[in-house]
């Protein structure tokens, strides 16, 4: 499973998140979204289930840094199947200082549409625009008060409580993902390793000035083939780590 040429699965990438969050990073502001809520995210059509799978797992512009990974497959069938459907792996960051979107594909352009289906379901939570722009996820609600306001005084029947409001999600149209320039894997199984180093890198440098757009220079001397076979043998260290912290009655680290 983690030789090559094997594919990372989904529940190798969602473990190692999870190892990034509340082992490597637990100080920084980041999310590091799992596989799987990232599909369903992707897919979900009912807004109201949209919503609660984005609320569940905290995606919010209150975080600094989001990760998700992004797989390539369209069948939604893999959400009950166990197993991964797609055939390439890549990374999508939303930055909330930019209020953009970021692909870092170690294929370049293989993943773009994936991305972009993404980034489009999860402007409904997450604002885009230029820094500063303010972009209105939040139209819908403007007015409410006076609305309300209004019609108390014409008179007019009040909502009863047991009535549910409908989920309504308001996307924005500006969704932009701007592909990155970053190291390429030289082979056609290391994309989910190289997505992880990718992440690892990013969440390692943003605090220290680096910027998302043009990170190419620094990506280079910490992501390459070499990295990525050091990454694969060291996932099932990070395994072993967190079934003997489990052990010792830590309650593990995951």
């Amino acid at each position: 499973m983690f030789s090559q040429p094997r594919y990372l699965n989904d529940n190798l990438i969602g473990f190692t998140f999870e190892y990034f969050a509340k082992v490597l990073f637990p100080k920084e502001n980041y999310l590091f979204c799992p596989p799987g809520a990232a599909f369903v995210i992707s897919h979900e059509d009912d807004h109201e289930d949209l919503f609660d799978t984005l609320n569940g797992k905290d995606v919010s512009p209150k975080k600094k840094l989001l990760f998700f990974p992004v797989n390539d497959a369209s069948d939604t069938s893999m959400l009950y199947s166990g197993r991964s459907q797609g055939n390439h792996w890549s990374l999508l960051v939303y930055n909330s200082d930019t209020k953009r979107f970021y692909s870092f594909d170690s294929s370049m352009g293989s993943n773009y549409r994936p991305a972009l289906r993404l980034a489009q379901q999860l402007s409904c939570v997450l604002p885009v625009g230029e820094e500063g722009d303010s972009d209105g996820r939040n139209h819908s609600n403007k007015n409410n008060n006076n609305d309300n306001d209004n019609d108390d005084r014409e008179g007019k029947k009040q909502e009863k409580p047991s009535e549910k409001k409908p989920v309504v999600v308001v996307k924005s149209t500006k969704v932009k993902v701007t592909e990155v320039k970053c190291p390429q894997q030289n082979n056609g199984y290391d994309c989910g390793v190289y997505l992880l180093a990718h992440a690892k890198a990013i969440a390692e440098s943003y605090p220290k000035g680096m910027k998302l757009e043009s990170c190419f220079e620094h990506l280079s001397k910490h992501v390459d083939a070499k990295s990525a076979t050091a990454m694969r043998k060291q996932i099932p260290k990070w395994i072993k780590e967190v079934e003997s912290s489990a052990r010792s009655g830590d309650g593990g680290s995951t």
